[in-house]
């Protein structure tokens, strides 16, 4: 099974397991939004939440570019649709378009999002109707569990 991570399970992958990362990551996917997310939790525990120090928050940022070589990045999905399943599944444009990269291209969608997760399950006959095919989720400690 291929997988997309999205940028909270991105994050806490490479948080928790470092350079060895690449065994979950390698061959797998991300769409360019992961970056920019990523990014900006980074900065807000940097300069909001004050947990990290900019050291840190660099070495992070550095990580997060290297493991990311690893990783396919898939084209932008359409606009149209993204807003749709947002709609639908009442969530964000920002996690819908993870939700459709992952099911138009018929991948598992690793998130630490609770919400999403029980959003997603709730949809899930939508979901499969409106793809043809169920979405698998799953969090990264169900992941670790395969490894």
């Amino acid at each position: 099974m291929k997988y997309l991570f999205d940028a909270s399970a991105l994050l806490n992958i490479i948080r928790s397991y470092g350079d060895l990362a690449i065994d979950f990551l390698k061959n797998n996917y991300i769409i360019q939004l992961a970056f920019y997310e990523i990014g900006n939790a980074i900065w807000k525990e940097l300069f909001l939440i004050k947990s990290i120090d900019l050291e840190e928050a660099l070495f992070l940022l550095g990580l997060v570019g290297k493991l990311s070589h690893y990783l396919i990045l898939l084209e932008d999905s359409d606009s149209s649709v993204i807003l749709e399943i947002a709609y639908k599944l009442g969530i964000t444009f920002y996690d819908a378009s993870y939700v459709v990269a992952a099911a138009e291209k018929g991948l598992a969608l690793i998130t630490d999002d609770n919400k999403l997760i029980r959003k997603i399950e709730n949809g899930e006959d939508f979901l499969e109707e409106r793809f043809g095919q169920a979405l698998k989720v799953f969090s990264t400690e169900d992941l670790s569990e395969e490894f």
